[in-house]
């Protein structure tokens, strides 16, 4: 007769996977904001509206990279390969809409505090 699986070697992959899904979802959450923000932009919004939908992004996208460090301290699977190009999608998408909405900032003369990294740093070398 078979042993039982050890509980921890059920609970971390399934671990590993609510990690994966809960920043997709976060990941979901930011892109939908940016996307607020775009369309506020667009609406030609003022600061009551802009500046707290702005001050919400830099928490969320800090929660973001601590769940991303969290995965890259886990076993690489085959499934978290794939949820990981999953995410790396939604991040390329997040980091468009992200570039859009500077352009439109700077064209209405809004200035954010804060250090800025160029896009083109993220794409590698």
């Amino acid at each position: 007769m078979a042993q039982p699986l050890p509980p921890q070697a059920i609970v971390a992959p399934l671990e590993a996977l609510s990690l994966w899904d809960e920043l997709s979802g976060l990941c979901e959450t930011l892109n939908a904001l940016s996307a607020q923000v775009s369309q506020s932009l667009e609406q030609g919004a003022g600061p009551a509206v802009l500046v707290p939908l702005l001050r919400k992004e830099p928490e969320l996208a800090r929660v973001l990279r601590e769940g991303i460090a969290r995965c890259g301290r886990q076993s690489s699977t085959p499934q978290s390969r794939v949820r990981s190009k999953d995410l790396s999608s939604q991040l390329g998408a997040l980091l468009e809409t992200e570039q859009a909405n500077q352009n439109l900032l700077k064209r209405r003369g809004i200035r954010l505090r804060g250090p800025r990294l160029p896009l083109s740093r993220l794409n590698g070398p």
